[in-house]
């Protein structure tokens, strides 16, 4: 079966392509559901974000520009979307604490449990990391379980610089280190000096 790169993907889709809609649609819409509880513990308000911006794609098709990577692209538009509703209603929390449940499932075999070379349950990165500050638990949800890099987490949750997003993830695995009480200073695999 022939693969199909974002780029082509989305350059189907922009030309009319039900398929392709489809296939996105698809792909995308348990990411965005997931993403979106981070957000607000309110699973309508996110299940109708997630269609709006779906239906919003259809209509707004012929003015949307190119992009390389689909789900940076739907993830960006599912925060900014979110993040104005969360602002403009009162009774939701304020957007420091999103208030959402990071809904991860932390097996044993996890990215992160492996990087931080840790021998603990799924449960007890689970406890821990339910500990960290949002803007860290979305960063952590961004990198190891979505597979986006610094450059689109920064520019998702709109940081000026990409060390600043690096630095979040570092800040977050340090915390969790500690709250392991690993007591020794973990070196990253992917330590390089900071760019960007």
């Amino acid at each position: 079966m022939k693969t199909v790169s974002d780029s082509q993907l989305w350059d189907e889709f922009l030309k009319g392509s039900d398929t392709a809609f489809e296939t996105i649609y698809l792909q995308y819409v348990n990411v965005l559901y997931n993403y979106g509880r981070q957000f607000t513990r309110n699973d309508d308000l996110v299940r109708d974000s997630v269609q709006e911006l779906f239906c919003e794609l259809i209509q707004n098709r012929e003015r949307l520009g190119t992009t390389t990577s689909i789900k940076f692209y739907l993830l960006a538009s599912i925060r900014n979307k979110l993040v104005r509703k969360v602002k403009h209603e009162d009774k939701f929390q304020s957007l420091q604490d999103f208030g959402g449940d990071f809904q991860i499932d932390f097996a044993c075999d996890s990215d992160i449990l492996r990087d931080l070379n840790l021998n603990q349950s799924g449960e007890m990165l689970k406890e821990a990391f339910e500990k960290l500050p949002a803007k860290q638990r979305e960063a952590i949800l961004l990198y190891f379980y979505e597979d986006v890099s610094y450059e689109e987490i920064a520019k998702i949750m709109e940081m000026t610089k990409v060390k600043s997003a690096r630095a979040l993830i570092y800040r977050a695995l340090d915390s969790l280190q500690q709250i392991f009480n690993r007591g020794e200073k973990y070196s990253y695999p992917w330590e390089y000096p900071l760019v960007g």
